[in-house]
Parts: C-alpha cells; sequence; structure tokens
C-alpha cells in the first residue's frame, strides 16, 4: 500500500468515526429531549405521543399550514385542555420543492392549535410579510388594514371574507400584533392554529408559547354563534 492510499484510506476511517459519533450524540441528544417533552406534558397534565397521532389530521386538516410544501410530519404531539379548551401541541415539520427529490429547505416548527377556537371567527391567515405559504397557499387576495400604520410593517393578513375579516381585528388585536412580531395565525372551520413559521420550541419554553397562543385566541372580535 503506497503512502497516498494509506492517508485516504486512515482518512475515511476517521470520518467514518467522526460520523458515528455525531449520530450516536445526536441519538442521544434526541432521547433527553423527549424526556423533557414527557415531563412537560405531564405537568401540563397533556397526554404525549412520540410519533403522529391518528386523529389530529381530523382536527387540523383544514388550516392553510397543514398544505405547506412536501413531506408533512407531526412529531412530539400534546393534547390536553387549557382554560377549559381542547388544545394540540406539537411539532409540525414539511419540506419545499416541487418533488421530494429536490426538496431543497426543511422547516420545523412548534405549533398550537385549537380544534374549536374559532368559533365565530372568520377563516384567514396571517404571517410575517412573504412566508412562502401564506398568501399562495391560500388563494386570497390581502387584506390591507388601514387603520393601523405598523401592522402592515409586521404582518400580511388574507382572507375571502373581508367584511368579517376586518371587524374581527379589533383594537386589541390591532395593537398586539405590531408589539409582538413573527407570530402567524390561521383560522378554518372553527379552528385556529398559532405558531412561529419555522422556530421550535425548547421544551421549557411550551407552557409560555401556549400561554401566548392562548392570548392570541382571544384578542379577536368573534360574531354571536348564538
Amino acid at each position: 500500500m503506497t503512502p497516498y492510499i494509506l492517508v485516504v484510506v486512515v482518512g475515511i476511517i476517521a470520518l467514518a468515526g467522526i460520523l458515528w459519533l455525531a449520530n450516536r450524540l445526536d441519538n442521544r441528544l434526541q432521547q433527553q429531549r423527549i424526556a423533557e417533552l414527557e415531563q412537560v406534558a405531564r405537568v401540563m397534565q397533556f397526554s404525549f405521543a412520540r410519533e403522529e397521532p391518528q386523529h389530529l389530521w381530523e382536527a387540523v386538516s383544514g388550516i392553510p399550514f397543514c398544505k405547506a410544501g412536501l413531506s408533512r410530519e407531526w412529531r412530539n404531539v400534546m393534547t390536553g385542555k387549557v382554560a377549559d379548551r381542547d388544545a394540540v401541541l406539537g411539532e409540525f415539520s414539511y419540506k419545499t420543492g416541487t418533488t421530494i427529490e429536490d426538496a431543497p429547505d426543511s422547516y420545523e416548527q412548534t405549533v398550537a392549535v385549537f380544534p374549536n377556537g374559532a368559533s365565530g371567527l372568520p377563516d384567514f391567515t396571517l404571517a410575517p410579510p412573504d412566508p412562502f405559504y401564506t398568501i399562495k397557499a391560500t388563494g386570497h387576495a390581502q387584506i390591507d388594514l388601514e387603520a393601523s400604520e405598523e401592522f402592515p410593517k409586521y404582518y400580511l393578513l388574507c382572507g375571502e371574507d373581508e367584511v368579517a375579516i376586518r371587524r374581527a381585528f379589533n383594537a386589541d388585536a390591532m395593537a398586539f400584533f405590531p408589539r409582538n412580531a413573527g407570530w402567524s395565525v390561521q383560522t378554518s372551520g372553527g379552528s385556529i392554529a398559532v405558531f412561529r413559521h419555522g422556530k421550535r420550541c425548547k421544551p421549557k419554553e411550551l407552557p409560555a408559547f401556549l400561554a401566548d397562543a392562548l392570548r392570541i385566541q382571544d384578542s379577536f372580535s368573534r360574531a354571536s354563534t348564538a
């Protein structure tokens, strides 16, 4: 074996060892994260599922973010009640591109879904400017809220029933969102989803995230359902 070949072989072996160690470390960190998530779920008195629960898509299928990209998947899903309301808290991932083979980017985000939390609200999508899924995925035109100069700097809003959407975005909502940039809110068929696009929470951040999502859910004016 020549010195050159020997160096190549040693390099390949060293690289394989590094990759093996990195994989072991990643697996260990993932297991640690899952254990922490399970602990948070117990404290919140939520059930916990590492894999996608069968019933989950029924609760979220109409919400636009669930139609984004390819290879859509839920993991680490918590289900329970908060403030006497049904809630789902989980990690949703997807890839962009026209086919799985050419999908260049992957996204993962923590999402809070309240299956009955949009009762009395019209269907709409609110998001920071130009996430690819927002306006394109809904097919609805952008709605400009002239009442606030700050709002359009931080958010795009779209939906079909413009009159009802304008009514839903009361003074409380119009004040909250410009002061709290980065949120995405989507309603469809009585369900509401709240998340920060591409942002996955640490386990210890989940109670605060859920509290923020609940605050956002309560910020809108609702039509009477009587």
